[in-house]
């Protein structure tokens, strides 16, 4: 790690001259340059959440944003540690995947080692429009608790918050986006849907802006999910003539877990945006985990293996749209896997390094069919050892599935539709 900061740090310094001549001599520009080929690339591929107030830590929007970046940017992208994309190739093929190609990664980097030209300004295109927060667009509704909630420090929190979504006739999804209020304490988010009102009497008990919901929202769930987000995740998005149904009369029940790790946290007022159809959908959205809650991995062994398979069989033919794994800060790889009764195989998705901070629910580009009978399996890899930078004890102790952040998970979700 101090190598490679050393070796950002002297690119810097080398670009920084040919930088200052790229702008004051933009015609000079002979190569690529920011305003004709680079931006239209961070648009395609970065903008989404290198943006003021989204998940990036600085935008690169303008060229101003971008120029005195640019030794940076080559590294990152050159060694593809950006845009961060997790799955393997090879195995799963995914709508929107953040990958460069090399012709991409190439231009960066012809244009960093020119000095970040900015080249003539009339070339740049129309700018992506990130005006109302929302990187769909504003959203038909949006759920919030009318109250701001601050977590008590130095303790993980699950708090539950429960919204009347006042629909008269039931209502469909075609896509979800949540919004963290204080990103650097909300660990992650599950929003539930309440048919019955059950959420109310327990929020009743509980003072204070909604109520403690450690393992659940405390409800059963005869309304399902509008789905979660975690660090890294974007707007879920579904599918043509695919859709989540909410209930008329309905609630919805966000379940937040907070964990702070900087000191005081902040207020936090997290939202959900939902986005609805204008028809009703030809198929409904289901999420089924893949789970495995019993296990405990020994401190100081490096590649635990733990595995999950669903309880029986798929008992009639699916499709399967979505796959979204989640462990904590021990894990380190992911694959899941399905197999039919023929015994053939298929690699859904294989993650070989793991990072909690970009987590996500991938589309497949086309849905996948899966016949009765089919198994679904996970195989994951977890670092409990001293040499796991994010290992959070020192020495390493046994680490079982628990809600806190400092606990394990292995889980992956699958989005499945009915034939």
């Amino acid at each position: 790690m101090r190598i490679r900061i050393l070796i950002v740090l002297m690119a810097l310094a080398v670009s920084a001259a040919a930088r200052q001549r790229a702008v004051r001599h933009p015609s000079m520009a002979t190569g690529p340059t920011f305003s004709k080929e680079v931006v239209r690339i961070f648009q395609s591929h970065c903008q989404s959440c290198h943006h003021a107030g989204d998940i990036a830590p600085f935008p690169l929007v303008a060229y101003e944003d971008a120029a005195s970046r640019a030794a940076l940017i080559k590294f990152m992208v050159q060694s593809r540690q950006m845009p961060p994309w997790k799955p393997v190739q090879g195995c799963g093929d995914f709508a929107d995947a953040r990958r460069l190609s090399d012709a991409e990664i190439d231009t960066i980097a012809k244009w960093a080692t020119a000095g970040a030209p900015v080249g003539n300004r009339d070339d740049l295109p129309a700018p992506r429009d990130f005006s109302t927060g929302w990187l769909l667009g504003e959203p038909d509704l949006v759920f919030a608790e009318a109250e701001t909630y601050t977590p008590p420090p130095n303790t993980d929190t699950y708090r539950c918050f429960t919204i009347p979504t006042n629909l008269t006739s039931e209502a469909y999804v075609r896509a979800v986006d949540t919004h963290p209020g204080d990103r650097e304490t909300v660990h992650h988010v599950i929003s539930f849907i309440d048919t019955t009102g059950a959420s109310v009497g327990l929020d009743e008990k509980d003072p204070g802006p909604g109520y403690t919901c450690f393992g659940g929202p405390g409800f059963d769930l005869p309304g399902g999910s509008l789905g979660g987000w975690a660090p890294g995740s974007r707007p879920l998005e579904m599918p043509d003539g695919v859709g989540l149904s909410l209930p008329a009369a309905s609630r919805v029940v966000m379940q937040v877990h907070y964990h702070p790790h900087h000191g005081a946290p902040e207020p936090d007022r997290t939202q959900l945006g939902v986005y609805l159809s204008q028809a009703k959908p030809d198929r409904l959205m289901y999420f089924i985990p893949l789970i495995n809650q019993s296990f405990t991995i020994p401190p100081n062994d490096a590649n635990y293996r733990v595995t999950a398979q669903l309880p029986i069989r798929t008992p009639f033919p699916l499709k399967l749209w979505f796959i979204a794994p989640h462990m904590h800060l021990l894990g380190r790889k992911m694959n899941v896997r399905m197999e039919s009764l023929t015994g053939d195989a298929q690699c859904l998705i294989d993650i070989q390094d793991w990072d909690f901070n970009w987590q996500g629910a991938y589309r497949f580009r086309n849905p996948i069919s899966v016949p009765t009978g089919t198994q679904f399996s996970l195989t994951a890899f977890y670092d409990n050892s001293s040499a796991n930078p994010r290992n959070p004890n020192e020495p390493p102790k046994a680490v079982s599935w628990g809600e806190e952040t400092t606990d394990e998970m292995c889980i992956a979700f699958l989005g499945i539709t009915l034939d």
